[in-house]
Protein backbone atom coordinates (compact mmCIF):
# COMPACT_ATOMS: atom_id res chain seq x y z
CA UNK A 1 0.00 0.00 0.00
CA UNK A 2 2.94 2.58 0.76
CA UNK A 3 4.16 1.51 -2.64
CA UNK A 4 2.04 3.64 -4.45
CA UNK A 5 2.64 6.63 -2.33
CA UNK A 6 6.13 6.32 -2.35
CA UNK A 7 7.07 6.59 -5.63
CA UNK A 8 4.79 9.08 -6.20
CA UNK A 9 6.80 11.03 -3.64
CA UNK A 10 10.00 10.04 -5.32
CA UNK A 11 8.94 11.12 -8.87
CA UNK A 12 7.51 14.26 -7.55
CA UNK A 13 11.11 15.06 -5.39
CA UNK A 14 13.39 13.94 -8.55
CA UNK A 15 11.14 16.08 -10.87
CA UNK A 16 10.80 12.99 -13.68
CA UNK A 17 9.15 14.01 -16.41
CA UNK A 18 5.86 12.50 -16.55
CA UNK A 19 3.62 14.75 -18.93
CA UNK A 20 3.24 17.45 -20.84
CA UNK A 21 -0.73 17.76 -20.78
CA UNK A 22 -1.54 16.36 -17.06
CA UNK A 23 -4.87 17.72 -15.73
CA UNK A 24 -7.47 15.30 -15.72
CA UNK A 25 -8.83 15.90 -12.36
CA UNK A 26 -11.89 13.88 -12.51
CA UNK A 27 -12.54 10.49 -14.63
CA UNK A 28 -15.31 8.67 -14.96
CA UNK A 29 -14.39 5.67 -17.32
CA UNK A 30 -10.76 4.48 -17.74
CA UNK A 31 -10.93 2.54 -21.40
CA UNK A 32 -8.00 0.27 -22.23
CA UNK A 33 -6.33 -1.38 -25.03
CA UNK A 34 -3.12 -3.38 -24.31
CA UNK A 35 -1.84 -6.62 -23.93
CA UNK A 36 -0.49 -8.59 -20.15
CA UNK A 37 0.88 -5.73 -18.89
CA UNK A 38 -2.36 -4.19 -18.61
CA UNK A 39 -4.76 -7.18 -18.91
CA UNK A 40 -7.08 -7.09 -15.47
CA UNK A 41 -8.47 -10.61 -16.31
CA UNK A 42 -9.58 -10.85 -20.29
CA UNK A 43 -7.15 -13.80 -20.68
CA UNK A 44 -8.37 -16.10 -17.32
CA UNK A 45 -12.07 -14.91 -18.63
CA UNK A 46 -10.72 -16.08 -22.27
CA UNK A 47 -9.60 -19.53 -21.10
CA UNK A 48 -12.78 -20.60 -19.05
CA UNK A 49 -14.89 -19.67 -22.12
CA UNK A 50 -12.66 -21.97 -24.27
CA UNK A 51 -12.38 -24.66 -22.38
CA UNK A 52 -14.63 -24.78 -19.21
CA UNK A 53 -14.57 -23.09 -16.23
CA UNK A 54 -12.16 -25.56 -14.26
CA UNK A 55 -9.25 -23.95 -16.98
CA UNK A 56 -7.95 -20.54 -15.97
CA UNK A 57 -4.78 -19.41 -17.64
CA UNK A 58 -2.71 -17.56 -16.56
CA UNK A 59 -3.18 -20.27 -13.27
CA UNK A 60 -2.65 -20.02 -9.83
CA UNK A 61 -0.90 -18.63 -8.23
CA UNK A 62 -1.38 -16.14 -10.97
CA UNK A 63 -4.49 -13.70 -9.83
CA UNK A 64 -7.38 -13.85 -11.57
CA UNK A 65 -6.53 -14.19 -14.57
CA UNK A 66 -4.02 -11.68 -14.79
CA UNK A 67 -0.52 -11.80 -15.66
CA UNK A 68 0.62 -10.71 -12.09
CA UNK A 69 0.02 -12.54 -8.29
CA UNK A 70 -2.66 -9.20 -7.70
CA UNK A 71 -3.68 -5.74 -9.60
CA UNK A 72 -2.03 -4.60 -12.36
CA UNK A 73 -0.35 -0.99 -13.14
CA UNK A 74 -4.14 0.74 -14.71
CA UNK A 75 -6.39 -1.35 -12.14
CA UNK A 76 -3.97 0.78 -9.13
CA UNK A 77 -4.57 4.17 -11.57
CA UNK A 78 -8.34 3.67 -11.75
CA UNK A 79 -8.35 3.28 -7.65
CA UNK A 80 -6.17 6.60 -7.25
CA UNK A 81 -9.44 8.18 -8.47
CA UNK A 82 -12.00 5.85 -6.51
CA UNK A 83 -10.89 4.42 -3.74
CA UNK A 84 -12.31 0.68 -2.73
CA UNK A 85 -14.40 1.18 -6.49
CA UNK A 86 -14.46 -2.34 -8.46
CA UNK A 87 -16.24 -0.70 -11.43
CA UNK A 88 -13.16 -0.93 -13.49
CA UNK A 89 -13.50 -4.80 -15.23
CA UNK A 90 -12.40 -6.56 -18.15
CA UNK A 91 -14.60 -6.06 -21.48
CA UNK A 92 -15.42 -9.98 -20.73
CA UNK A 93 -17.13 -8.85 -17.49
CA UNK A 94 -19.10 -6.02 -18.53
CA UNK A 95 -16.41 -3.29 -18.24
CA UNK A 96 -13.77 -1.14 -19.96
CA UNK A 97 -10.24 -2.92 -19.78
CA UNK A 98 -9.93 -4.40 -23.04
CA UNK A 99 -6.47 -6.01 -22.43
CA UNK A 100 -5.61 -9.31 -23.53
CA UNK A 101 -2.24 -10.75 -22.71
CA UNK A 102 -0.40 -11.86 -25.88
CA UNK A 103 -1.77 -8.67 -27.94
CA UNK A 104 0.13 -7.08 -30.33
CA UNK A 105 -0.30 -3.46 -32.16
CA UNK A 106 -2.26 -5.69 -35.13
CA UNK A 107 -4.32 -8.71 -35.74
CA UNK A 108 -1.92 -11.05 -34.60
CA UNK A 109 -2.04 -12.32 -30.82
CA UNK A 110 1.80 -13.73 -29.65
CA UNK A 111 -0.64 -16.23 -27.61
CA UNK A 112 -1.69 -18.05 -30.69
CA UNK A 113 1.94 -19.03 -30.98
CA UNK A 114 3.91 -19.18 -28.06
CA UNK A 115 5.20 -22.23 -25.79
CA UNK A 116 4.24 -20.58 -22.55
CA UNK A 117 0.59 -20.64 -23.25
CA UNK A 118 -0.23 -24.24 -23.97
CA UNK A 119 -1.21 -25.41 -27.43
CA UNK A 120 -5.05 -26.33 -26.33
CA UNK A 121 -5.35 -22.96 -25.63
CA UNK A 122 -3.70 -21.17 -28.52
CA UNK A 123 -7.36 -21.04 -30.90
CA UNK A 124 -8.23 -18.77 -27.51
CA UNK A 125 -6.64 -15.91 -28.20
CA UNK A 126 -7.79 -15.57 -32.02
CA UNK A 127 -9.19 -12.29 -32.89
CA UNK A 128 -7.88 -10.93 -28.64
CA UNK A 129 -5.12 -8.66 -30.07
CA UNK A 130 -5.76 -4.87 -31.15
CA UNK A 131 -7.67 -5.13 -33.85
CA UNK A 132 -9.82 -7.61 -31.80
CA UNK A 133 -9.93 -5.06 -29.27
CA UNK A 134 -11.49 -2.38 -31.10
CA UNK A 135 -13.64 -4.42 -33.83
CA UNK A 136 -14.57 -7.25 -32.47
CA UNK A 137 -14.37 -10.64 -32.97
CA UNK A 138 -15.50 -14.06 -32.21
CA UNK A 139 -13.95 -14.41 -28.92
CA UNK A 140 -13.93 -10.77 -27.40
CA UNK A 141 -16.72 -7.83 -28.14
CA UNK A 142 -14.51 -4.58 -28.66
CA UNK A 143 -14.93 -1.15 -28.26
CA UNK A 144 -16.62 -0.49 -31.89
CA UNK A 145 -18.82 -3.76 -31.38
CA UNK A 146 -22.45 -2.33 -31.31
CA UNK A 147 -23.34 -1.03 -28.96
CA UNK A 148 -20.31 0.93 -28.26
CA UNK A 149 -20.27 2.12 -24.49
CA UNK A 150 -20.86 5.63 -23.94
CA UNK A 151 -18.59 7.96 -22.69
CA UNK A 152 -18.26 11.84 -21.48
CA UNK A 153 -14.77 13.01 -23.67
CA UNK A 154 -14.01 15.38 -20.92
CA UNK A 155 -13.65 12.98 -18.08
CA UNK A 156 -12.92 9.94 -19.65
CA UNK A 157 -9.27 8.51 -19.87
CA UNK A 158 -8.13 6.41 -23.05
CA UNK A 159 -4.87 4.24 -22.48
CA UNK A 160 -2.87 2.80 -25.60
CA UNK A 161 -0.08 0.63 -24.64
CA UNK A 162 1.28 -1.98 -26.71
CA UNK A 163 4.43 -2.86 -28.89
CA UNK A 164 6.41 -5.94 -26.62
CA UNK A 165 4.32 -8.85 -27.86
CA UNK A 166 5.54 -7.04 -31.92
CA UNK A 167 8.54 -7.82 -30.70
CA UNK A 168 8.29 -11.36 -29.47
CA UNK A 169 6.38 -12.47 -32.34
CA UNK A 170 8.98 -10.93 -34.49
CA UNK A 171 11.62 -12.90 -32.74
CA UNK A 172 10.05 -15.76 -32.64
CA UNK A 173 8.55 -15.86 -36.52
CA UNK A 174 10.05 -12.77 -38.38
CA UNK A 175 6.75 -11.37 -38.84
CA UNK A 176 5.50 -7.99 -38.55
CA UNK A 177 1.70 -8.61 -36.57
CA UNK A 178 -0.55 -7.10 -39.32
CA UNK A 179 -2.48 -3.55 -38.87
CA UNK A 180 -4.55 -2.28 -36.41
CA UNK A 181 -7.19 -2.03 -39.10
CA UNK A 182 -6.91 -5.84 -40.67
CA UNK A 183 -3.58 -6.13 -42.81
CA UNK A 184 -2.11 -9.06 -42.59
CA UNK A 185 1.28 -10.32 -41.13
CA UNK A 186 3.80 -9.90 -43.44
CA UNK A 187 7.70 -10.59 -43.42
CA UNK A 188 9.96 -7.48 -41.93
CA UNK A 189 13.17 -5.99 -40.67
CA UNK A 190 13.56 -4.07 -37.81
CA UNK A 191 12.23 -0.94 -38.60
CA UNK A 192 9.62 -2.08 -40.13
CA UNK A 193 8.70 -3.30 -36.87
CA UNK A 194 9.28 -0.22 -34.63
CA UNK A 195 6.78 1.28 -38.11
CA UNK A 196 4.31 -1.00 -38.29
CA UNK A 197 4.08 -0.57 -34.16
CA UNK A 198 3.72 3.20 -34.37
CA UNK A 199 1.63 3.29 -36.95
CA UNK A 200 -1.06 1.07 -35.62
CA UNK A 201 -1.01 3.05 -32.53
CA UNK A 202 -1.26 6.37 -34.02
CA UNK A 203 -3.99 4.51 -35.58
CA UNK A 204 -5.66 2.91 -32.61
CA UNK A 205 -5.68 6.99 -31.32
CA UNK A 206 -7.53 8.04 -34.53
CA UNK A 207 -10.10 5.67 -34.45
CA UNK A 208 -11.17 6.29 -30.41
CA UNK A 209 -10.52 10.20 -31.14
CA UNK A 210 -12.66 9.60 -33.91
CA UNK A 211 -15.15 8.39 -31.44
CA UNK A 212 -15.26 11.25 -29.57
CA UNK A 213 -11.77 10.36 -27.11
CA UNK A 214 -10.05 13.20 -25.94
CA UNK A 215 -7.40 12.46 -23.27
CA UNK A 216 -4.71 9.40 -24.39
CA UNK A 217 -2.29 8.11 -22.00
CA UNK A 218 0.45 5.82 -24.10
CA UNK A 219 3.23 4.76 -21.84
CA UNK A 220 6.17 4.10 -23.86
CA UNK A 221 8.45 0.56 -23.39
CA UNK A 222 10.10 -0.67 -20.32
CA UNK A 223 13.68 -2.04 -21.12
CA UNK A 224 13.11 -5.18 -22.72
CA UNK A 225 16.89 -5.60 -22.15
CA UNK A 226 16.44 -6.05 -18.39
CA UNK A 227 13.63 -8.75 -18.07
CA UNK A 228 15.10 -11.71 -16.55
CA UNK A 229 13.95 -13.46 -20.12
CA UNK A 230 16.83 -11.40 -21.40
CA UNK A 231 19.42 -13.62 -19.60
CA UNK A 232 22.07 -12.80 -17.20
CA UNK A 233 23.78 -9.73 -17.50
CA UNK A 234 20.81 -8.30 -20.08
CA UNK A 235 20.37 -8.15 -23.78
CA UNK A 236 21.93 -5.02 -25.74
CA UNK A 237 19.82 -5.69 -28.92
CA UNK A 238 16.53 -5.81 -26.77
CA UNK A 239 17.74 -2.67 -25.12
CA UNK A 240 18.69 -0.56 -28.05
CA UNK A 241 15.34 -1.91 -30.25
CA UNK A 242 13.49 -0.79 -27.02
CA UNK A 243 15.36 2.86 -27.22
CA UNK A 244 14.44 2.92 -31.17
CA UNK A 245 11.31 2.27 -30.25
CA UNK A 246 10.32 5.14 -27.78
CA UNK A 247 12.75 7.88 -29.53
CA UNK A 248 10.20 7.10 -32.83
CA UNK A 249 7.49 6.95 -30.78
CA UNK A 250 7.85 10.04 -29.02
CA UNK A 251 8.26 12.05 -32.05
CA UNK A 252 5.44 10.84 -33.24
CA UNK A 253 3.06 11.44 -31.05
CA UNK A 254 4.11 14.82 -30.30
CA UNK A 255 3.56 15.20 -34.03
CA UNK A 256 0.14 14.02 -33.58
CA UNK A 257 -1.13 15.54 -30.69
CA UNK A 258 0.31 18.94 -32.35
CA UNK A 259 -1.15 18.89 -35.79
CA UNK A 260 -4.08 15.78 -36.02
CA UNK A 261 -5.76 15.75 -32.43
CA UNK A 262 -8.31 18.97 -31.91
CA UNK A 263 -7.37 21.08 -29.63
CA UNK A 264 -9.97 19.61 -27.16
CA UNK A 265 -7.83 16.32 -27.22
CA UNK A 266 -4.28 15.66 -25.42
CA UNK A 267 -1.77 12.67 -25.47
CA UNK A 268 -0.16 11.98 -21.85
CA UNK A 269 3.25 10.39 -22.71
CA UNK A 270 4.45 8.69 -20.14
CA UNK A 271 8.26 7.54 -19.71
CA UNK A 272 7.75 3.99 -18.40
CA UNK A 273 11.30 3.26 -19.70
CA UNK A 274 12.98 6.00 -17.38
CA UNK A 275 10.47 5.34 -14.20
CA UNK A 276 11.43 1.16 -14.95
CA UNK A 277 14.58 1.72 -14.85
CA UNK A 278 14.82 3.75 -11.74
CA UNK A 279 13.14 1.07 -9.77
CA UNK A 280 16.07 -1.50 -11.27
CA UNK A 281 18.56 0.41 -10.48
CA UNK A 282 17.42 1.92 -7.00
CA UNK A 283 15.05 -0.68 -5.58
CA UNK A 284 15.48 -0.43 -1.52
CA UNK A 285 13.95 3.21 -2.68
CA UNK A 286 10.81 1.85 -3.88
CA UNK A 287 10.99 -1.01 -1.09
CA UNK A 288 12.24 -3.94 -3.04
CA UNK A 289 15.12 -6.75 -2.17
CA UNK A 290 15.21 -8.22 -5.76
CA UNK A 291 15.26 -6.02 -9.43
CA UNK A 292 16.68 -9.43 -10.75
CA UNK A 293 15.14 -12.67 -10.39
CA UNK A 294 11.29 -13.56 -11.19
CA UNK A 295 9.65 -14.41 -8.09
CA UNK A 296 7.80 -17.45 -9.51
CA UNK A 297 9.40 -19.77 -12.11
CA UNK A 298 7.43 -22.72 -13.64
CA UNK A 299 7.38 -24.74 -16.81
CA UNK A 300 5.31 -23.18 -19.07
CA UNK A 301 1.82 -22.72 -18.81
CA UNK A 302 1.99 -24.80 -15.37
CA UNK A 303 0.98 -23.38 -11.98
CA UNK A 304 3.76 -26.18 -9.98
CA UNK A 305 7.01 -24.48 -9.44
CA UNK A 306 9.26 -22.44 -6.92
CA UNK A 307 7.60 -19.37 -5.56
CA UNK A 308 9.13 -16.20 -4.05
CA UNK A 309 8.73 -16.38 0.49
CA UNK A 310 7.68 -12.69 -0.12
CA UNK A 311 6.49 -11.06 -3.81
CA UNK A 312 6.31 -7.45 -2.60
CA UNK A 313 9.84 -7.77 -2.11
CA UNK A 314 10.52 -8.64 -5.86
CA UNK A 315 10.51 -6.58 -9.01
CA UNK A 316 9.42 -9.21 -11.47
CA UNK A 317 7.11 -11.93 -10.97
CA UNK A 318 7.71 -14.35 -13.65
CA UNK A 319 10.60 -13.76 -16.50
CA UNK A 320 8.86 -10.72 -18.15
CA UNK A 321 5.83 -9.47 -15.99
CA UNK A 322 6.08 -7.04 -13.14
CA UNK A 323 4.76 -8.31 -9.36
CA UNK A 324 1.75 -6.55 -8.56
CA UNK A 325 4.05 -3.98 -6.09
CA UNK A 326 6.02 -3.19 -9.13
CA UNK A 327 2.60 -2.40 -10.72
CA UNK A 328 1.43 -0.38 -8.11
CA UNK A 329 4.65 2.20 -8.88
CA UNK A 330 3.95 2.21 -12.57
CA UNK A 331 0.09 3.04 -11.05
CA UNK A 332 1.32 5.71 -9.37
CA UNK A 333 3.52 6.68 -12.12
CA UNK A 334 0.65 7.20 -14.81
CA UNK A 335 -1.89 8.83 -11.61
CA UNK A 336 0.98 11.19 -11.58
CA UNK A 337 0.91 11.86 -15.03
CA UNK A 338 -3.03 12.96 -15.92
CA UNK A 339 -3.18 14.32 -12.29
CA UNK A 340 -1.73 17.62 -11.74
CA UNK A 341 0.33 18.31 -8.59
CA UNK A 342 -0.31 19.04 -5.56
CA UNK A 343 -4.25 17.23 -6.29
CA UNK A 344 -2.61 14.34 -7.10
CA UNK A 345 -1.03 13.65 -3.67
CA UNK A 346 -4.12 14.42 -2.30
CA UNK A 347 -5.97 12.13 -4.22
CA UNK A 348 -3.35 9.41 -4.08
CA UNK A 349 -3.51 9.75 0.06
CA UNK A 350 -6.95 8.77 -0.11
CA UNK A 351 -6.82 6.10 -2.79
CA UNK A 352 -4.75 3.89 -0.82
CA UNK A 353 -7.30 2.79 1.38
CA UNK A 354 -9.13 1.34 -1.33
CA UNK A 355 -5.89 0.08 -3.04
CA UNK A 356 -5.46 -1.89 0.19
CA UNK A 357 -8.61 -3.36 -0.07
CA UNK A 358 -8.31 -4.54 -3.57
CA UNK A 359 -4.94 -6.44 -3.04
CA UNK A 360 -6.37 -8.27 -0.49
CA UNK A 361 -9.50 -9.45 -2.61
CA UNK A 362 -7.47 -10.09 -5.60
CA UNK A 363 -4.35 -11.86 -4.53
CA UNK A 364 -6.42 -14.61 -2.69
Amino acid sequence: MKKMLGALALLVSAGMPVSANAGLQTLSDLFVFGDSLSDGGNSGLLSQAYAGPGVVFPPPPYAGGRYSNGPVAVEYLWQGYHPGSTAFKPSLAGGTNYAVGGATTGVSSFNTITPTVPAALHPAYEGTSNTGQLFGSAQLPGFFTAPSPSFNPATSLFVVWFFPNDVFNWLYTGMLPGTVFGGPPVAGNVVDLISNGISNIVGTIGALAGAGAQHFLVPNLPDLGAIPAAGPGGSADLTDLTLAFNAALASTLTFVGANLLPPSADIVQFDLYSLFNDVLAHPAAYGFDNATDPCFVAPSGQSAGSLCADPDKYVFWDQVHPTTAAHEILGAGFFAAVVPEPASVALLALGLFGIAAVRRRDSL
